[in-house]
Protein backbone atom coordinates (compact mmCIF):
# COMPACT_ATOMS: atom_id res chain seq x y z
CA UNK A 1 0.00 0.00 0.00
CA UNK A 2 1.33 3.31 -0.61
CA UNK A 3 2.56 5.50 2.27
CA UNK A 4 -0.11 7.48 3.26
CA UNK A 5 0.14 11.75 3.20
CA UNK A 6 -0.83 14.70 4.64
CA UNK A 7 -2.88 17.46 3.78
CA UNK A 8 0.24 19.73 3.17
CA UNK A 9 2.50 16.70 2.07
CA UNK A 10 -0.16 16.05 -0.89
CA UNK A 11 0.15 19.70 -1.49
CA UNK A 12 3.72 20.05 -1.81
CA UNK A 13 3.58 16.63 -4.15
CA UNK A 14 0.96 18.19 -6.40
CA UNK A 15 2.88 21.16 -6.63
CA UNK A 16 5.69 19.81 -8.56
CA UNK A 17 3.33 19.13 -11.28
CA UNK A 18 1.85 20.95 -13.99
CA UNK A 19 -2.00 20.52 -12.73
CA UNK A 20 -4.32 22.15 -10.76
CA UNK A 21 -8.06 24.16 -10.20
CA UNK A 22 -10.17 25.83 -13.27
CA UNK A 23 -12.60 28.09 -11.47
CA UNK A 24 -15.72 28.92 -13.46
CA UNK A 25 -16.93 32.65 -12.58
CA UNK A 26 -19.58 34.99 -14.45
CA UNK A 27 -16.51 37.26 -15.58
CA UNK A 28 -14.84 33.53 -17.43
CA UNK A 29 -12.09 31.08 -16.10
CA UNK A 30 -9.12 31.54 -13.65
CA UNK A 31 -6.80 28.84 -13.82
CA UNK A 32 -4.56 27.95 -10.99
CA UNK A 33 -2.12 25.19 -10.70
CA UNK A 34 -1.40 23.57 -7.38
CA UNK A 35 2.06 25.45 -6.92
CA UNK A 36 0.27 28.73 -6.87
CA UNK A 37 -2.26 27.85 -4.89
CA UNK A 38 0.35 26.72 -2.11
CA UNK A 39 1.88 29.69 -2.57
CA UNK A 40 -1.05 32.03 -1.61
CA UNK A 41 -1.49 29.08 1.13
CA UNK A 42 1.55 29.75 2.39
CA UNK A 43 0.55 33.27 2.87
CA UNK A 44 -2.45 32.69 4.74
CA UNK A 45 -0.71 30.60 6.85
CA UNK A 46 2.37 33.16 7.91
CA UNK A 47 -0.87 35.97 8.78
CA UNK A 48 -2.43 33.48 10.77
CA UNK A 49 0.86 32.40 12.73
CA UNK A 50 1.48 36.50 12.71
CA UNK A 51 -2.31 36.83 14.63
CA UNK A 52 -0.93 34.84 17.30
CA UNK A 53 -2.92 31.33 16.12
CA UNK A 54 -0.93 28.15 17.66
CA UNK A 55 -1.06 24.82 16.28
CA UNK A 56 -4.19 23.02 17.47
CA UNK A 57 -6.41 26.36 17.19
CA UNK A 58 -10.02 25.55 15.29
CA UNK A 59 -10.36 28.08 12.86
CA UNK A 60 -14.00 27.67 11.29
CA UNK A 61 -14.13 29.05 7.33
CA UNK A 62 -17.42 30.37 5.94
CA UNK A 63 -16.39 31.12 2.81
CA UNK A 64 -18.82 30.39 -0.55
CA UNK A 65 -16.57 30.58 -3.71
CA UNK A 66 -14.01 27.94 -4.21
CA UNK A 67 -10.76 29.78 -4.86
CA UNK A 68 -10.60 31.52 -1.71
CA UNK A 69 -11.95 28.78 0.51
CA UNK A 70 -9.32 26.32 -0.46
CA UNK A 71 -6.58 28.69 0.06
CA UNK A 72 -7.94 29.27 3.46
CA UNK A 73 -8.18 25.73 3.80
CA UNK A 74 -4.60 24.90 2.94
CA UNK A 75 -3.08 27.62 4.68
CA UNK A 76 -5.31 26.49 8.07
CA UNK A 77 -3.50 23.24 7.69
CA UNK A 78 -0.02 24.67 6.70
CA UNK A 79 -0.18 26.41 9.83
CA UNK A 80 -0.43 23.36 11.81
CA UNK A 81 -4.44 24.77 12.79
CA UNK A 82 -7.50 22.49 12.73
CA UNK A 83 -9.93 23.95 9.75
CA UNK A 84 -13.55 23.47 10.27
CA UNK A 85 -15.75 23.94 7.23
CA UNK A 86 -18.88 25.44 8.33
CA UNK A 87 -21.98 26.62 5.92
CA UNK A 88 -22.68 30.36 4.75
CA UNK A 89 -26.24 31.62 5.09
CA UNK A 90 -28.24 30.57 2.45
CA UNK A 91 -29.62 34.06 2.06
CA UNK A 92 -28.39 37.87 3.27
CA UNK A 93 -32.81 38.39 4.19
CA UNK A 94 -32.02 36.50 7.84
CA UNK A 95 -28.02 37.19 8.67
CA UNK A 96 -28.47 37.71 12.27
CA UNK A 97 -30.63 35.20 13.21
CA UNK A 98 -27.79 32.49 10.70
CA UNK A 99 -24.90 34.50 12.55
CA UNK A 100 -26.75 34.00 16.04
CA UNK A 101 -27.24 30.12 15.66
CA UNK A 102 -23.28 29.80 14.48
CA UNK A 103 -22.62 31.32 17.51
CA UNK A 104 -23.39 28.01 19.18
CA UNK A 105 -21.50 26.27 16.75
CA UNK A 106 -17.88 28.64 17.69
CA UNK A 107 -18.60 28.33 21.27
CA UNK A 108 -19.48 24.18 20.97
CA UNK A 109 -16.27 23.47 18.84
CA UNK A 110 -14.26 26.82 20.93
CA UNK A 111 -13.43 28.30 17.87
CA UNK A 112 -10.10 30.53 18.27
CA UNK A 113 -10.97 32.10 14.57
CA UNK A 114 -12.96 32.88 12.06
CA UNK A 115 -12.21 33.54 8.51
CA UNK A 116 -15.04 34.81 6.00
CA UNK A 117 -16.07 37.28 3.09
CA UNK A 118 -15.87 40.76 3.72
CA UNK A 119 -19.58 41.17 3.64
CA UNK A 120 -19.99 38.80 6.66
CA UNK A 121 -17.17 40.42 8.10
CA UNK A 122 -19.34 42.89 10.44
CA UNK A 123 -21.66 40.00 11.24
CA UNK A 124 -19.02 37.88 12.92
CA UNK A 125 -16.97 40.32 14.44
CA UNK A 126 -19.83 41.14 16.84
CA UNK A 127 -19.57 37.30 18.07
CA UNK A 128 -16.32 37.94 20.46
CA UNK A 129 -18.53 39.03 23.50
CA UNK A 130 -20.85 35.50 22.53
CA UNK A 131 -17.99 33.28 21.81
CA UNK A 132 -15.08 33.56 24.82
CA UNK A 133 -12.48 31.71 22.95
CA UNK A 134 -13.04 33.43 19.33
CA UNK A 135 -9.83 35.66 19.30
CA UNK A 136 -9.45 36.26 15.60
CA UNK A 137 -12.41 37.18 12.90
CA UNK A 138 -11.17 38.02 9.73
CA UNK A 139 -11.76 38.33 6.00
CA UNK A 140 -10.01 35.98 3.62
CA UNK A 141 -8.64 39.08 1.74
CA UNK A 142 -7.13 40.54 4.60
CA UNK A 143 -4.53 37.21 4.78
CA UNK A 144 -2.96 37.79 1.53
CA UNK A 145 0.78 37.84 3.31
CA UNK A 146 3.51 37.44 1.14
CA UNK A 147 4.56 33.88 1.35
CA UNK A 148 6.89 32.03 3.94
CA UNK A 149 8.33 28.68 2.82
CA UNK A 150 7.51 27.05 5.88
CA UNK A 151 5.05 25.04 7.19
CA UNK A 152 4.51 23.50 10.50
CA UNK A 153 5.21 19.92 11.69
CA UNK A 154 1.42 17.77 10.95
CA UNK A 155 1.65 13.87 11.75
CA UNK A 156 -1.10 11.84 9.96
CA UNK A 157 -2.93 11.19 13.65
CA UNK A 158 -3.48 14.65 13.83
CA UNK A 159 -6.81 16.53 12.68
CA UNK A 160 -7.00 17.37 9.36
CA UNK A 161 -10.43 19.11 9.40
CA UNK A 162 -13.45 19.21 11.01
CA UNK A 163 -16.74 19.43 9.16
CA UNK A 164 -19.95 19.92 10.64
CA UNK A 165 -22.76 18.10 9.33
CA UNK A 166 -25.63 20.33 9.68
CA UNK A 167 -26.01 24.74 8.50
CA UNK A 168 -27.64 26.94 11.14
CA UNK A 169 -28.84 24.28 13.90
CA UNK A 170 -29.29 24.23 17.32
CA UNK A 171 -26.98 21.01 17.93
CA UNK A 172 -23.95 20.85 15.73
CA UNK A 173 -22.09 18.21 15.06
CA UNK A 174 -18.79 18.78 13.56
CA UNK A 175 -17.20 15.18 12.33
CA UNK A 176 -13.69 15.53 13.25
CA UNK A 177 -11.42 13.62 10.59
CA UNK A 178 -7.71 12.98 11.41
CA UNK A 179 -5.21 13.16 8.25
CA UNK A 180 -5.05 9.43 8.23
CA UNK A 181 -8.66 8.90 7.52
CA UNK A 182 -8.88 11.15 5.18
CA UNK A 183 -5.68 10.07 3.12
CA UNK A 184 -6.91 6.36 3.75
CA UNK A 185 -10.68 7.35 2.03
CA UNK A 186 -9.32 9.02 -0.92
CA UNK A 187 -6.37 6.19 -1.74
CA UNK A 188 -8.73 4.11 -1.78
CA UNK A 189 -11.71 6.15 -4.22
CA UNK A 190 -9.07 6.79 -5.91
CA UNK A 191 -7.51 3.26 -6.13
CA UNK A 192 -8.19 0.51 -8.54
CA UNK A 193 -11.19 -0.40 -6.56
CA UNK A 194 -12.51 3.10 -7.08
CA UNK A 195 -12.39 4.91 -9.86
CA UNK A 196 -8.80 3.75 -10.63
CA UNK A 197 -7.74 7.61 -11.85
CA UNK A 198 -5.73 7.40 -14.63
CA UNK A 199 -3.21 9.70 -15.89
CA UNK A 200 -5.79 11.25 -18.28
CA UNK A 201 -8.30 12.05 -16.15
CA UNK A 202 -9.82 15.31 -15.07
CA UNK A 203 -12.54 16.41 -13.19
CA UNK A 204 -16.11 18.50 -12.96
CA UNK A 205 -18.03 19.96 -10.30
CA UNK A 206 -20.35 22.19 -9.26
CA UNK A 207 -20.81 20.98 -5.68
CA UNK A 208 -20.04 23.46 -3.18
CA UNK A 209 -17.11 22.62 -0.96
CA UNK A 210 -18.55 23.02 2.41
CA UNK A 211 -19.88 19.29 1.28
CA UNK A 212 -18.40 16.25 2.01
CA UNK A 213 -18.84 15.42 -1.79
CA UNK A 214 -17.33 18.16 -3.37
CA UNK A 215 -14.47 18.85 -0.90
CA UNK A 216 -13.05 15.65 -0.69
CA UNK A 217 -14.53 13.71 -3.51
CA UNK A 218 -14.09 15.97 -5.90
CA UNK A 219 -11.34 18.88 -5.06
CA UNK A 220 -8.66 17.15 -2.47
CA UNK A 221 -8.69 13.37 -4.69
CA UNK A 222 -8.24 15.53 -7.64
CA UNK A 223 -5.21 17.55 -5.49
CA UNK A 224 -4.08 13.97 -4.07
CA UNK A 225 -4.02 12.50 -7.21
CA UNK A 226 -2.87 15.35 -8.95
CA UNK A 227 -4.77 15.68 -11.46
CA UNK A 228 -6.54 19.24 -12.92
CA UNK A 229 -10.69 19.61 -11.38
CA UNK A 230 -12.75 22.42 -13.20
CA UNK A 231 -14.95 23.82 -10.51
CA UNK A 232 -18.35 25.02 -11.05
CA UNK A 233 -20.24 27.85 -8.56
CA UNK A 234 -22.91 25.79 -7.28
CA UNK A 235 -25.82 28.13 -7.73
CA UNK A 236 -25.01 27.98 -12.01
CA UNK A 237 -25.82 24.43 -11.75
CA UNK A 238 -28.73 25.32 -9.99
CA UNK A 239 -29.97 27.70 -12.31
CA UNK A 240 -29.19 25.56 -15.32
CA UNK A 241 -28.70 22.36 -15.52
CA UNK A 242 -27.37 21.84 -18.75
CA UNK A 243 -24.48 24.22 -17.44
CA UNK A 244 -22.70 21.23 -15.62
CA UNK A 245 -22.67 18.89 -18.59
CA UNK A 246 -21.68 21.36 -21.30
CA UNK A 247 -18.86 22.12 -19.24
CA UNK A 248 -18.28 18.69 -18.72
CA UNK A 249 -18.19 18.34 -22.70
CA UNK A 250 -16.13 21.29 -22.98
CA UNK A 251 -13.76 20.31 -20.86
CA UNK A 252 -13.45 16.72 -21.95
CA UNK A 253 -13.97 15.99 -17.99
CA UNK A 254 -13.60 12.36 -17.15
CA UNK A 255 -14.73 12.14 -13.64
CA UNK A 256 -17.77 13.92 -12.09
CA UNK A 257 -19.84 12.68 -9.07
CA UNK A 258 -23.70 14.64 -7.73
CA UNK A 259 -26.47 13.80 -5.80
CA UNK A 260 -29.36 11.53 -7.57
CA UNK A 261 -31.09 14.84 -7.86
CA UNK A 262 -28.87 16.56 -10.44
CA UNK A 263 -29.92 13.51 -12.65
CA UNK A 264 -33.33 13.83 -12.08
CA UNK A 265 -33.17 17.82 -12.65
CA UNK A 266 -31.43 17.25 -16.01
CA UNK A 267 -33.48 14.79 -16.93
CA UNK A 268 -36.57 17.27 -16.16
CA UNK A 269 -35.02 20.58 -17.25
CA UNK A 270 -32.59 19.83 -20.09
CA UNK A 271 -34.59 20.76 -23.39
CA UNK A 272 -33.95 18.74 -26.92
CA UNK A 273 -32.19 21.94 -28.18
CA UNK A 274 -29.82 22.21 -25.23
CA UNK A 275 -28.34 18.78 -26.56
CA UNK A 276 -27.02 20.99 -29.96
CA UNK A 277 -23.09 20.24 -29.90
CA UNK A 278 -22.93 18.21 -26.35
CA UNK A 279 -20.68 15.26 -26.70
CA UNK A 280 -20.26 13.18 -23.49
CA UNK A 281 -18.70 10.61 -24.63
CA UNK A 282 -15.54 11.56 -22.29
CA UNK A 283 -17.73 11.11 -19.00
CA UNK A 284 -16.37 7.65 -17.57
CA UNK A 285 -17.60 7.91 -14.03
CA UNK A 286 -20.64 9.35 -13.33
CA UNK A 287 -20.84 9.15 -9.65
CA UNK A 288 -24.10 9.27 -7.56
CA UNK A 289 -24.25 9.55 -4.30
CA UNK A 290 -25.08 11.64 -1.31
CA UNK A 291 -28.80 10.81 -1.01
CA UNK A 292 -31.13 7.64 -2.20
CA UNK A 293 -30.48 6.82 -5.30
CA UNK A 294 -33.48 6.20 -7.87
CA UNK A 295 -33.20 3.44 -10.45
CA UNK A 296 -35.84 5.59 -12.69
CA UNK A 297 -33.79 8.25 -12.57
CA UNK A 298 -30.63 7.05 -14.06
CA UNK A 299 -32.13 4.97 -16.61
CA UNK A 300 -34.01 8.31 -17.82
CA UNK A 301 -30.72 10.14 -17.52
CA UNK A 302 -29.18 7.44 -19.59
CA UNK A 303 -31.74 7.28 -22.20
CA UNK A 304 -32.14 11.25 -22.88
CA UNK A 305 -28.22 11.45 -22.92
CA UNK A 306 -27.44 8.28 -25.04
CA UNK A 307 -27.85 10.29 -28.38
CA UNK A 308 -24.45 12.94 -27.39
CA UNK A 309 -22.60 10.03 -26.17
CA UNK A 310 -23.45 9.26 -22.49
CA UNK A 311 -22.74 5.49 -21.82
CA UNK A 312 -24.71 3.88 -18.97
CA UNK A 313 -21.68 1.81 -18.09
CA UNK A 314 -20.30 5.29 -16.57
CA UNK A 315 -22.17 5.08 -13.58
CA UNK A 316 -21.19 4.46 -10.38
CA UNK A 317 -23.77 4.62 -7.71
CA UNK A 318 -21.72 4.71 -3.96
CA UNK A 319 -23.06 4.73 -0.53
CA UNK A 320 -20.73 6.90 2.25
CA UNK A 321 -21.29 9.72 4.77
CA UNK A 322 -18.91 12.67 6.38
CA UNK A 323 -18.41 10.51 9.38
CA UNK A 324 -16.87 7.94 6.84
CA UNK A 325 -14.86 11.11 5.60
CA UNK A 326 -16.99 10.22 1.97
CA UNK A 327 -17.49 6.76 0.51
CA UNK A 328 -17.94 3.48 1.82
CA UNK A 329 -18.52 1.41 -1.13
CA UNK A 330 -18.13 1.37 -5.22
CA UNK A 331 -18.97 -1.41 -7.65
CA UNK A 332 -17.18 -2.47 -10.06
CA UNK A 333 -16.76 0.04 -13.03
CA UNK A 334 -17.90 -0.61 -16.00
CA UNK A 335 -21.48 -2.18 -15.82
CA UNK A 336 -24.95 -0.46 -15.84
CA UNK A 337 -26.19 -0.29 -12.11
CA UNK A 338 -27.37 -3.74 -10.77
CA UNK A 339 -31.14 -3.21 -9.37
CA UNK A 340 -33.65 -5.20 -7.70
CA UNK A 341 -37.45 -4.92 -7.17
CA UNK A 342 -38.20 -5.73 -3.09
CA UNK A 343 -41.12 -6.12 -1.91
CA UNK A 344 -41.92 -2.89 -0.05
CA UNK A 345 -43.31 -4.54 3.29
CA UNK A 346 -40.00 -6.67 3.54
CA UNK A 347 -38.09 -3.06 3.82
CA UNK A 348 -40.14 -1.31 6.32
CA UNK A 349 -40.86 -4.34 8.43
CA UNK A 350 -36.85 -4.78 8.79
CA UNK A 351 -37.09 -8.33 7.19
CA UNK A 352 -35.43 -10.87 4.76
CA UNK A 353 -35.44 -8.84 1.68
CA UNK A 354 -37.57 -11.01 -1.06
CA UNK A 355 -37.01 -9.86 -5.00
CA UNK A 356 -40.38 -9.96 -6.72
CA UNK A 357 -40.90 -9.64 -10.23
CA UNK A 358 -42.07 -6.06 -11.64
CA UNK A 359 -45.36 -7.75 -12.77
CA UNK A 360 -46.07 -8.67 -9.32
CA UNK A 361 -49.04 -6.62 -7.95
CA UNK A 362 -47.69 -6.19 -4.40
CA UNK A 363 -45.96 -2.89 -3.53
CA UNK A 364 -42.49 -3.06 -4.71
CA UNK A 365 -39.67 -0.68 -4.03
CA UNK A 366 -36.57 -0.54 -6.45
CA UNK A 367 -33.11 -0.54 -4.80
CA UNK A 368 -29.78 -0.11 -6.39
CA UNK A 369 -26.36 -1.72 -5.48
CA UNK A 370 -24.07 0.55 -4.17
CA UNK A 371 -21.13 -2.40 -4.36
CA UNK A 372 -18.88 -3.74 -2.23
CA UNK A 373 -16.74 -1.99 0.87
CA UNK A 374 -13.29 -0.11 0.23
CA UNK A 375 -9.94 -2.36 0.29
CA UNK A 376 -9.44 -2.48 4.01
CA UNK A 377 -12.69 -1.26 4.99
CA UNK A 378 -15.51 -3.56 6.21
CA UNK A 379 -19.49 -3.44 6.41
CA UNK A 380 -22.09 -5.19 8.55
CA UNK A 381 -26.15 -4.97 8.76
CA UNK A 382 -27.09 -5.38 12.54
CA UNK A 383 -30.48 -5.80 13.88
CA UNK A 384 -32.44 -3.48 16.45
CA UNK A 385 -30.12 -5.63 19.17
CA UNK A 386 -27.00 -5.21 17.66
CA UNK A 387 -25.97 -8.47 16.58
CA UNK A 388 -25.08 -9.46 12.90
CA UNK A 389 -27.76 -10.41 10.68
CA UNK A 390 -27.23 -13.02 7.42
CA UNK A 391 -26.95 -11.40 3.86
CA UNK A 392 -30.62 -9.96 2.48
CA UNK A 393 -32.04 -9.49 5.81
CA UNK A 394 -32.50 -5.85 6.56
CA UNK A 395 -31.18 -3.62 9.17
CA UNK A 396 -28.58 -1.01 10.35
CA UNK A 397 -26.05 -0.19 8.33
CA UNK A 398 -22.39 -0.26 10.06
CA UNK A 399 -19.18 0.49 9.10
CA UNK A 400 -15.58 -0.36 10.57
CA UNK A 401 -11.91 0.74 8.76
CA UNK A 402 -9.03 2.95 8.42
CA UNK A 403 -12.15 5.76 7.13
CA UNK A 404 -13.97 5.91 10.25
CA UNK A 405 -14.39 9.59 12.12
CA UNK A 406 -11.94 10.10 15.53
CA UNK A 407 -15.48 11.22 16.96
CA UNK A 408 -17.80 14.51 17.10
CA UNK A 409 -15.43 17.38 17.73
CA UNK A 410 -16.22 18.87 21.47
CA UNK A 411 -18.88 16.07 21.99
CA UNK A 412 -18.31 12.94 23.74
CA UNK A 413 -21.93 12.24 24.42
CA UNK A 414 -22.87 12.08 20.71
CA UNK A 415 -19.71 10.45 20.04
CA UNK A 416 -20.46 7.34 22.06
CA UNK A 417 -23.79 7.17 20.59
CA UNK A 418 -22.42 6.66 17.06
CA UNK A 419 -19.45 4.75 17.89
CA UNK A 420 -19.50 1.66 19.19
CA UNK A 421 -16.13 0.06 19.36
CA UNK A 422 -14.29 0.08 15.72
CA UNK A 423 -17.98 0.36 14.25
CA UNK A 424 -19.84 3.45 13.19
CA UNK A 425 -23.58 3.48 13.43
CA UNK A 426 -24.93 5.41 10.29
CA UNK A 427 -28.38 5.39 10.94
CA UNK A 428 -28.77 4.15 7.42
CA UNK A 429 -30.86 0.60 6.47
CA UNK A 430 -29.68 -1.41 3.83
CA UNK A 431 -28.88 -5.33 3.04
CA UNK A 432 -26.41 -7.52 1.94
CA UNK A 433 -26.59 -9.60 -1.18
CA UNK A 434 -23.23 -11.30 -3.05
CA UNK A 435 -21.58 -8.90 -0.36
CA UNK A 436 -23.07 -5.81 -2.11
CA UNK A 437 -24.52 -3.63 -0.02
CA UNK A 438 -28.12 -2.20 -1.31
CA UNK A 439 -29.24 1.08 0.73
CA UNK A 440 -33.77 1.17 1.39
CA UNK A 441 -33.98 3.90 4.11
CA UNK A 442 -33.09 5.69 7.32
CA UNK A 443 -33.18 4.49 11.06
CA UNK A 444 -32.87 8.29 11.88
CA UNK A 445 -35.29 10.97 11.59
CA UNK A 446 -33.06 12.30 9.21
CA UNK A 447 -34.41 14.85 6.19
CA UNK A 448 -32.60 14.96 3.07
CA UNK A 449 -33.54 17.59 0.34
CA UNK A 450 -30.67 17.85 -2.96
CA UNK A 451 -28.45 16.21 -1.00
CA UNK A 452 -28.36 18.04 1.81
CA UNK A 453 -29.04 16.66 5.19
CA UNK A 454 -31.24 18.28 7.45
CA UNK A 455 -32.10 17.22 10.96
CA UNK A 456 -35.23 17.54 12.71
CA UNK A 457 -34.64 19.21 16.07
CA UNK A 458 -32.73 22.02 13.99
CA UNK A 459 -35.37 23.39 12.12
CA UNK A 460 -37.91 23.15 15.17
CA UNK A 461 -35.46 24.97 16.76
CA UNK A 462 -35.63 28.04 13.95
CA UNK A 463 -39.19 28.19 13.90
CA UNK A 464 -40.01 27.92 18.01
CA UNK A 465 -39.79 32.15 17.86
CA UNK A 466 -41.91 32.74 15.14
CA UNK A 467 -44.71 35.06 16.22
CA UNK A 468 -47.72 32.82 16.53
CA UNK A 469 -45.86 29.49 17.41
CA UNK A 470 -46.33 28.08 20.73
CA UNK A 471 -42.76 27.65 21.97
CA UNK A 472 -41.53 23.78 22.22
CA UNK A 473 -44.60 22.85 20.01
CA UNK A 474 -43.29 22.27 16.72
CA UNK A 475 -42.55 18.98 14.78
CA UNK A 476 -40.67 18.19 11.69
CA UNK A 477 -40.03 15.54 9.78
CA UNK A 478 -39.80 14.22 6.35
CA UNK A 479 -41.48 11.79 4.38
CA UNK A 480 -39.11 10.00 1.69
CA UNK A 481 -40.81 9.77 -2.31
CA UNK A 482 -39.35 7.75 -5.27
CA UNK A 483 -37.06 9.67 -7.71
CA UNK A 484 -36.98 12.89 -5.73
CA UNK A 485 -36.21 14.47 -2.64
CA UNK A 486 -37.77 13.99 0.59
CA UNK A 487 -41.21 16.20 1.48
CA UNK A 488 -40.78 18.42 4.51
CA UNK A 489 -43.21 18.93 6.81
CA UNK A 490 -43.73 20.92 10.06
CA UNK A 491 -46.32 20.76 12.51
CA UNK A 492 -47.07 23.69 14.75
CA UNK A 493 -49.32 24.53 17.67
CA UNK A 494 -49.96 27.69 16.91
CA UNK A 495 -50.61 30.25 20.27
CA UNK A 496 -53.59 32.44 18.25
CA UNK A 497 -52.32 35.55 18.52
CA UNK A 498 -51.26 35.43 14.48
CA UNK A 499 -53.39 34.35 11.62
CA UNK A 500 -53.30 30.71 10.29
CA UNK A 501 -52.25 32.08 6.43
CA UNK A 502 -49.76 34.76 8.03
CA UNK A 503 -48.43 31.97 10.18
CA UNK A 504 -47.92 29.62 7.82
CA UNK A 505 -46.21 32.16 5.60
CA UNK A 506 -43.74 32.86 7.92
CA UNK A 507 -42.61 30.00 9.18
CA UNK A 508 -42.00 28.88 5.46
CA UNK A 509 -39.79 32.64 5.09
CA UNK A 510 -37.70 31.55 8.13
CA UNK A 511 -37.19 28.27 6.85
CA UNK A 512 -36.44 29.49 3.70
CA UNK A 513 -34.28 32.40 4.49
CA UNK A 514 -32.47 30.29 6.93
CA UNK A 515 -31.48 27.23 5.53
CA UNK A 516 -33.18 27.34 1.85
CA UNK A 517 -35.04 24.77 2.49
CA UNK A 518 -38.78 24.72 1.11
CA UNK A 519 -41.51 23.64 3.57
CA UNK A 520 -44.21 21.88 1.81
CA UNK A 521 -46.56 21.10 3.71
CA UNK A 522 -47.12 23.32 7.39
CA UNK A 523 -49.97 21.55 9.44
CA UNK A 524 -51.80 23.68 12.29
CA UNK A 525 -52.96 21.85 15.18
CA UNK A 526 -55.02 22.12 18.38
CA UNK A 527 -53.41 22.59 21.59
CA UNK A 528 -52.20 19.19 22.73
CA UNK A 529 -51.76 17.72 19.76
CA UNK A 530 -48.43 17.54 20.26
CA UNK A 531 -47.71 15.00 22.69
CA UNK A 532 -44.65 15.00 24.60
CA UNK A 533 -42.45 12.07 26.31
CA UNK A 534 -41.83 12.10 29.84
CA UNK A 535 -39.05 13.84 30.01
CA UNK A 536 -40.64 16.47 27.94
CA UNK A 537 -39.51 15.85 23.93
CA UNK A 538 -41.53 16.23 21.92
CA UNK A 539 -42.85 12.51 19.97
CA UNK A 540 -41.59 13.41 16.93
CA UNK A 541 -42.72 9.97 15.57
CA UNK A 542 -45.79 9.47 16.82
CA UNK A 543 -46.80 13.03 15.06
CA UNK A 544 -45.52 11.75 11.95
CA UNK A 545 -47.17 8.42 12.26
CA UNK A 546 -50.58 10.13 12.77
CA UNK A 547 -49.96 12.59 9.91
CA UNK A 548 -49.37 9.42 7.41
CA UNK A 549 -52.40 7.65 9.01
CA UNK A 550 -54.61 11.26 8.09
CA UNK A 551 -56.21 11.21 11.79
CA UNK A 552 -53.76 14.50 12.83
CA UNK A 553 -56.42 17.23 13.99
CA UNK A 554 -56.05 19.95 12.49
CA UNK A 555 -57.12 23.89 13.27
CA UNK A 556 -59.89 25.50 11.10
CA UNK A 557 -57.60 27.48 8.50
Amino acid sequence: MPRLHTLPEALAAASHTDQGFVFIAESGEVRRSFAELRQQALGVAHALTAHGLRSGDLVALVIADAEPFLTALFGVSLAGLIPASLYPPATMSDLPRYVSQTAGILRTARARAVVTTTALLPSFDLLRAECPDLRLVISRDALDAAPVESAARVTLDDLAFVQFTSGSTSAPKGVALTHRSLASNIEAINGPAGIDVRQDDSGMSWLPLYHDMGLVGMTLGALYSGRSTVLLPPHAFVKRPIAWLRAISQYRSTVSFAPNFAYDLCVRRVKERDLEGLDLSCWRIAGCGAEPIHAPTLSAFAEKFAPVGFDPRSFLPSYGLAEHVLAATFPPRGRAPRVESIDAADLTERRLARRVPDTAAAPRVTVVSCGHPLPGHRIRIVGEDGHELPEREVGEITLAGPSVMLGYYKEAALTAETLSGEWLRTGDLGYLANGELFVCGRAKDVIIVNGRKYHPQDLEWSVDDVAGVRRGRVVAFGLPRAGGPDRVAIVVEPSGTVSADVLVESIRRRIGDLCGLYVDEVVLVPSGAIGRTTSGKVQRAATKARYERGDLATTAP
